[in-house]
């Protein structure tokens, strides 16, 4: 078995040494090769659970290591507020359904978001989708209803 290093060790290793070769994209798709493997296990760690429940990823950039970036994975019973750097799940263990419900990005991206919106790509419309709707209060609104009270939503989302 070989022995891991520690965050630190491996983030000031890096800094010391940078690797320009691999581009953001490139990182990104590193990391979410065990992003299913971490939702997994937040189910299996939550089998006892019969009712449906939210996985809620939360992303942190470490504040002493500025290369670091840690996404942690919490269950809970209760619809969470949405936040800046949040993704939101609901699992039902009963069906198995994982639904995706939305991610929203740190606050300075947000802020851009909402205030250049024809600037925003194609392909990011939906994200821009979630930020409008956070920043209105419909997102959780719109979730509180159809989970929480089972009422027909009376907000619609953007995306």
């Amino acid at each position: 078995m070989t022995k891991r290093k520690k965050v630190g060790q491996e983030a000031y290793e890096r800094l010391l040494s940078p690797d320009t070769k691999q581009s953001v994209v490139d990182t990104q798709r590193e990391a979410d090769k065990e992003y299913f493997t971490e939702i997994q296990k937040t189910v299996d760690a939550h089998k006892s659970w019969d009712d449906p429940y939210f996985i809620v990823v939360i992303h942190k950039k470490e504040r002493l290591l500025e290369n670091v970036v840690r996404r942690y994975f919490l269950a809970r019973r209760s619809l969470p507020q949405p936040e800046f750097d949040q993704t939101v799940w609901r699992y039902d263990p009963k069906t198995s359904d994982l639904t995706f419900l939305w991610v929203i990005p740190d606050r300075d991206t947000c802020m851009w978001m909402a205030s250049s919106p024809d600037d925003i790509h194609p392909e990011q419309r939906h994200l821009l989708g979630y930020v409008m709707d956070m920043l209105d209060k419909k997102l959780y609104a719109y979730y509180h209803a159809l989970f929480e009270t089972k009422e027909s939503p009376c907000v619609s989302l953007s995306s």
